[in-house]
């Protein structure tokens, strides 16, 4: 009950400043709810999941603040978010785009991110100096690629970061473990550890492909991959985090365009080098595995029939059975020490691995200011903002079951571990140190996060498909550069640039995308 009753203080005092109001005169009262009274309507773009949790989590605050954060239950479009009357935005940022080319966000102020220099007016009794007002936000110890990447759009902060997604690498730690000696006697050269470039990766599935290596007497396969359709998108995510060691060449800002004539480069040589090994990967996957979604790839490593899988490190919960535990270890995704120079058009090799960190969902989840709010409900909005982005708030919205999210402040990574009651088996740290490496990276690289960037994936998603019956990768992926084109095209080739120039945050452009 104490702990309770100061965080309420907290959040009357600290997330005050977040909004700018009260500066230079004394603090409100949590009884003084500053925005009794105000309405702050709250809507969703595309994650009604994500609407769902934070819906779960206002109450606190509606309590403190004496405002309500009305929810709209139906789905909006981009479009629909400058209508009057609308305050808050809940997105993933490969919306980011969209929202921005429908003029749906406000450029957030300085103020909700710097820290506060108030203090408070009423010290406690026995207190010889009034102490600083807590920084409520405290944005600084949000890790560097979500302040400077992932909520920032160009040079302006357009939301703020509250949860993310990210791949790693799962196996079974009995299965490494029972194969030392064999392997010792078969081979030399197999490292039976986890990989660190993809070509360990396919050696290491193909070993274990075909044995009985948990010893139930069953043959078992080498690895699980969602290759098929899916409405997670997992196996995009997959082939275009492989490709990006590939192919996020150091030197190079870009990934998927030519950052000066948004010509697509997804039918280049790492993308094409990428999918031609995703799509052997079949030949050591349970039969079937090339129609695999998430769930799919999951449920065959959950019970026992392969040593690999590749999934979002917050799935952590369904990789083993808690009625017959496994034993269960993580690793980041594997770089590469071959990479691609566009502008060279040549492989190189290079001095140290090329393991970017590849950030799914353009990101994770964001919350951003709606244009259109005005007066006391956007100054309760920007409250509202701070509140949902703060280290409490964040901290029980990545605990949702419903909407599992990564931390992206840097001292909940530790706290951040699965808990062994709900992800049983599944080694802690190994799990705390993979997402650390992956979110952490000396190259973080977000999804895609144009207009239409969801209907980009798309055309991704039938080359995946038409390789996987058997097209060749470079002929498949050459017919997803002409839709690339051609959708560019009818979008706005000049405006299309500006967009995925802005959404790389480090080139020039000007303050307002060119006329459609």
């Amino acid at each position: 009950m104490q702990f309770r009753n100061m965080r309420r203080r907290w959040l009357a005092l600290g997330l005050l400043g977040l909004s700018g109001c009260g500066a230079g005169g004394s603090n409100p009262t949590a009884a003084e709810r500053p925005f009794r009274g105000v309405k702050v309507v709250v809507a969703a773009f595309d994650a009604p999941a994500f609407l769902k949790s934070v819906a779960s989590q206002r109450g606190e605050w509606q309590e403190t603040q004496g405002a309500e954060a009305a929810i709209q239950q139906t789905a909006v479009d981009p479009q629909s978010f400058k209508a009057p009357g609308l305050d808050v935005l809940l997105f993933t940022g490969d919306s980011l785009g969209d929202l921005v080319d429908a003029g749906a966000l406000a450029v957030l102020p300085d103020s909700l991110v710097r820290p506060s220099s108030r203090v408070d007016a009423e010290p406690a009794p026995d207190a010889a100096t009034p102490e600083p007002a807590r920084d409520a936000l405290e944005f600084s110890d949000i890790l560097l690629p979500f302040r400077d990447q992932v909520a920032k759009y160009g040079s302006d902060l357009m939301a703020l970061p509250c949860g993310t997604s990210a791949l790693v690498l799962v196996y079974r730690r009995d299965a490494l473990q029972r194969a030392e000696n064999r392997a010792a006697a078969e081979t030399a050269s197999l490292t039976l550890e986890p990989p660190r470039t993809w070509e360990q990766f396919d050696a290491l599935a193909k070993f274990f492909h075909g044995r009985d290596w948990d010893g139930d007497g069953k043959v078992d396969y080498g690895v699980g991959l969602a290759l098929g359709s899916d409405a997670e998108g997992l196996g995009e995510d997959i082939f275009l985090a492989r490709a990006a060691a590939l192919g996020q060449h150091p030197h190079q800002y870009s990934f998927l365009f030519d950052a000066d004539t948004m010509e697509p480069r997804i039918a280049s040589p790492p993308f094409v080098a990428a999918l031609a090994s995703l799509v052997a990967m079949k030949t050591f996957g349970p039969p079937g595995m090339e129609r695999y979604d998430a769930e799919a790839a999951r449920e065959a490593f959950r019970s026992g029939q392969v040593a690999f899988l590749i999934d979002r490190a917050e799935q952590a919960s369904r990789w083993s059975d808690p009625k017959q535990p496994i034993q269960v270890g993580v690793a980041a995704l594997p770089g590469s020490l071959r990479v691609y120079d566009p502008e060279r058009r040549v492989w190189e090799t290079a001095t140290s691995l090329n393991r970017p960190g590849y950030l799914t969902r353009g990101g994770g989840w964001l919350v951003g200011l709606a244009r259109s709010s005005t007066g006391r409900p956007r100054e309760a909005a920007l409250n509202f903002l701070g509140y949902l982005a703060s280290p409490d708030t964040t901290n029980r919205l990545r605990a949702d079951r419903a909407l599992p999210m990564l931390p992206i402040r840097r001292a909940q990574l530790t706290q951040g571990m699965p808990d062994p009651r709900s992800a049983p088996g599944v080694d802690p740290r190994q799990w705390s140190l993979a997402v650390t490496q992956t979110l952490t990276a000396q190259r973080v690289v977000p999804s895609l996060r144009i207009p239409q960037a969801e209907a980009y994936l798309a055309d991704l998603g039938k080359a995946r498909a038409a390789a996987l019956e058997g097209e060749p990768a470079d002929r498949a992926l050459q017919a997803t550069a002409q839709a690339w084109s051609d959708r560019t095209k009818a979008l706005g080739r000049a405006r299309q640039l500006w967009h995925y120039r802005r959404s790389l945050n480090v080139l020039a452009t000007t303050p307002e995308p060119p006329v459609r």
